[in-house]
């Protein structure tokens, strides 16, 4: 999801009054992409302005989680979420790197996620949602964000991929991953462009989001049989 389409997307969310109180921003942009996205929706929040703000904001707390694991966490968030905002929608709490966070800071912020204060938004960002525990995964909405260097190999694709019949996908993937011996960023690049799309439609295709985006990780992370990843990922979407 572009800039654009996510205060688009917030935009809907709070006019329709369906702004739930917890979300994580994750996928394969930079780290720097992921917080100045949720930089813009603070200032959103506060100032109704979809920018990086150029002033101090007086209803968000950003928390990076590598400082301390968490340890921290639990006592800024009491401290924070359950006062009324002063001039924002919402109290907004960041966690940045919340890869990071603690097994017993999963469970503090599990515990608010359970039972958020009426006026309080808690935001994780991090790359893959699978180094959280599935039970604070599943308390989160999640929202991909593809980052900004979005080329057409991306769009053109995926736009094959998705108007070839269910029957021959695996003889598509089967020659994407071959076709990369030749362009190397071929798969990331494709893999991106799914991101977007299935992102059109986050609440349809959360299944899709969720399995490509960990199939992903894995394929960044171990040397593991690309095709066999995607085919996993992506032949029900």
């Amino acid at each position: 999801m572009k800039a654009g389409d996510l205060k688009k997307l917030f935009s809907d969310l709070i006019k329709d009054e369906r702004l739930s109180h917890s979300y994580i921003f994750f996928g394969h942009g930079t780290e720097k992409e992921k917080l100045v996205a949720a930089k813009c929706l603070a200032n959103f929040l506060e100032a109704g302005n979809w920018e990086a703000p150029t002033r101090v904001l007086n209803d968000s707390i950003f928390y990076d989680a590598h400082a301390d694991g968490g340890i921290d966490l639990i006592r800024l968030a009491s401290e924070f979420l359950w006062q009324r905002p002063a001039v924002s929608i919402r109290r907004l709490l960041v966690i940045d790197n919340a890869h990071a966070l603690t097994l017993y800071a999963q469970n503090a912020i599990l515990k608010i996620a359970e039972e958020p204060p009426a006026g309080a938004l808690l935001v994780l960002l991090l790359k893959d949602p699978g180094a959280l525990s599935p039970a604070v995964q599943s308390r989160f909405q999640r929202i991909f964000l593809a980052g900004e260097n979005v080329v057409e190999a991306e769009v053109k694709e995926v736009g094959i991929f998705m108007k070839t019949a269910p029957a021959k996908r695996k003889e598509f993937l089967k020659t994407l991953i071959e076709r990369t011996e030749e362009e190397p960023r071929l798969v990331d690049d494709f893999v991106r462009g799914m991101m977007m799309e299935l992102q059109k439609d986050p609440v349809k295709n959360w299944k899709g989001l969720k399995a490509l985006s960990r199939r992903w990780a894995l394929m960044s992370e171990f040397n593991l049989n690309k095709r066999l990843q995607l085919e996993a990922a992506l032949l029900e979407v």
